[in-house]
């Protein structure tokens, strides 16, 4: 599911609620909250629970009638993360394989 995490911010900030309240009240752990702010994606479960800490619908909080949703969150999740997978990470990820590359190549006397 998708939820508008602009108004959810919103929401939080004008009852003067930390994310870590947030996550108290509803019963979600603070990492989940955190990621549901950021990106929006959102399990039901996870709806209902913060729906009823602010004591509201889903749709006072869902994205505008125009918003066409995936049919998975994982999707949505996943391509969150591949979009902000960190470049450093991936970087050294490179540079390790080739040097075990190289090295192998030359232990057994091949060119490269």
């Amino acid at each position: 599911m998708k939820l508008d995490n602009a108004k959810l911010k919103q929401l939080r900030q004008s009852n003067a609620w930390s994310q870590s309240h947030l996550a108290e009240a509803s019963g979600i752990s603070l990492r989940t909250i955190q990621r549901i702010e950021k990106t929006g994606v959102v399990s039901p479960e996870s709806a209902n629970c913060i729906c009823a800490a602010f004591d509201i619908q889903f749709d006072e909080l869902s994205m505008d009638d125009n918003y066409q949703t995936s049919e998975s969150p994982l999707i949505d999740l996943l391509k969150f993360k591949v979009t902000h997978m960190d470049k450093k990470a991936a970087i050294i990820s490179f540079i390790v394989a080739f040097i075990i590359a190289y090295t192998i190549a030359t232990s057994i006397g091949g060119t490269i």
